[in-house]
């Protein structure tokens, strides 16, 4: 599909969670607005404990190869005990959200893990900014041909 929104998953190797599939699409509004940027994921408990919660983390860039704003994370309130998947998705609201359609590019990660014990597992931020990095650098190469 030479017209369709892309999605890329981030690598983080110490996550509780693995992101085993992940889609995104615009959705045209309802009535009046600039529309939807919908993420649908499937995870997988990868640790030795059940899950209680967690937040998956988002970053879209427009058709224009731009960054549409600050990493929105959608969050669920899903037990999954371990070696088991789940499937959320979350509409984000982006400003001028229209611009993610056809073109769009979106990339996930898993930000945030509640275990059932209560011990709390964060994403490191670093590696994360760093592969962003990695990632703009690669659209620059795209708009500069």
């Amino acid at each position: 599909m030479a017209n369709a929104e892309k999605a890329t998953v981030l690598v983080q190797e110490s996550a509780p969670l693995e992101i085993t599939s992940y889609t995104n699409r615009y959705k045209s509004p309802d009535r009046v607005g600039d529309g939807t940027v919908i993420h649908r994921a499937q995870v997988q408990n990868v640790s030795n404990q059940p899950v209680e919660a967690y937040g998956l983390g988002f970053y879209i860039f427009d058709a224009f190869n731009r960054d549409m704003g600050r990493p929105f994370v959608g969050y669920a309130m899903n037990q999954v005990m371990v070696d088991a998947s789940d499937e959320p998705g979350w509409e984000q609201r982006a400003s001028s959200a229209f611009l993610f359609q056809h073109h769009g590019h979106g990339l996930a990660y898993v930000a945030i893990v509640r275990f059932k014990d209560g011990s709390i597992w964060r994403a490191d931020n670093s590696a994360i900014t760093k592969q962003l990095e990695d990632f703009e650098l690669l659209l620059d190469g795209e708009t500069s041909n």
